[in-house]
């Protein structure tokens, strides 16, 4: 029995607490890792709206140390640095996606998927995977989930070409990563849109050639001109709001029937309203909505490709993750988050002494 701290939750709207739970020894599929870095993800302020049904934990990209594993876990070992992301690393079509396993609170026993903002997590080994040998912990703590949804997002899609128009909505943490990933395939054409003025300036330094507010009265007419009438090929959706995939569909580019197709809107971001759209529409211009849950559905392979982007800076990894906090400070952290100050994504150091 392992006891250990971690951040977790009761109640929506109130500060985090650390608080001790005990985690027993893995079964054959689980691992015990130790962490070291924890991704601050935004989704994390949606789970504290709401009031759950028991406590919960924190985190679900990071990386660490395995200290403990079951007998059945074979691609890593006691010692190994891993990543820990909740997109399966192992899953197929036969693979049960949610693998549960549990903690210890107040004597009472609760279950949990994956949790990162902790000393010590225990996972179903398909949540770890091995790290390359000299690959910062810190700044590879945000690959798990960031890397995967928005570099990949872009990587995965076997239509763009280098002469693709590219439209990035929103470039908080996933969406810098994209215009990042676009870039790195030798694409020029990518236009920024949102709200923050400081965060498209920022996009600016990872490829983005042009940067719009999304509040600006003439939007509609920058997009027309910048495409010269023609819409865009590709628009990503990374906000999840249903007045951007309304409009988006505006910002398309239609047919040219017998010559070429019309664009695709990509989301990424979850949106809990329904949207509204023309069928009709989308068939006389042969468009394409598509959602995208996460980005990775070649994740060892997807995985090799962001290693090798970040060795040889594509990945202006250093430059994206650039705000660190320790996990003491985590409810400041996601205050700052919140606010729209963190730029990129911020890394929280799991420095709890034993």
């Amino acid at each position: 029995m392992i006891k250990t701290l971690a951040a977790g939750y009761r109640k929506k709207n109130k500060l985090i607490n650390l608080e001790e739970i005990k985690l027993s020894n893995p079964n054959n599929n689980e691992v015990v890792v130790e962490n070291k870095y924890s991704g601050l993800c935004g989704s994390i302020l949606t789970n504290l709206k709401r009031d759950p049904k028991d406590p919960e934990l924190l985190g679900h990209e990071g990386t660490g140390i395995i200290i403990k594993k079951g007998k059945s876990v074979k691609h890593v070992k006691i010692g190994d640095n891993v990543l820990i992301s909740w997109m399966p690393y192992q899953s197929n079509q036969k693979t049960k996606y949610l693998k549960y396993t549990n903690f210890i609170l107040n004597n009472k026993k609760y279950n949990s998927v994956i949790y990162t903002l902790s000393k010590h997590s225990k996972l179903h080994s398909q949540f770890v995977s091995k790290l390359p040998p000299n690959l910062n912990l810190r700044y590879s703590s945000i690959i798990g989930c960031a890397g995967i949804s928005g570099y990949s997002a872009i990587l995965n899609n076997s239509e763009i070409t280098r002469k693709s128009k590219i439209c990035i909505f929103g470039v908080g943490g996933l969406g810098i990563l994209a215009v990042n990933a676009a870039k790195s395939l030798g694409i020029n054409d990518i236009t920024a849109i949102d709200i923050n003025d400081e965060k498209l300036k920022f996009s600016k330094k990872f490829g983005a050639k042009n940067i719009l507010n999304f509040n600006d009265k003439n939007l509609n007419t920058k997009i027309y001109k910048l495409t010269n009438n023609q819409g865009f090929d590709f628009i990503y959706d990374f906000v999840g709001h249903k007045k951007i995939q309304e409009q988006s569909l505006d910002y398309l580019k239609k047919c040219v029937p017998g010559f070429s197709r019309g664009g695709t809107l990509i989301i990424v971001g979850l949106n809990y309203e329904e949207m509204n759209f023309s069928p009709r529409s989308l068939l006389l211009n042969e468009q394409s909505i598509v959602g995208l849950r996460g980005g990775s559905v070649k994740m060892k392979k997807d995985l090799k490709t962001i290693y090798n982007h970040m060795k040889n800076n594509q990945l202006k990894i250093k430059k994206y993750v650039k705000k660190n906090y320790k996990i003491s400070q985590i409810n400041e952290a996601l205050q700052e988050l919140k606010s729209g100050k963190i730029l990129g994504r911020a890394s929280v150091e799991i420095d709890i002494q034993n």
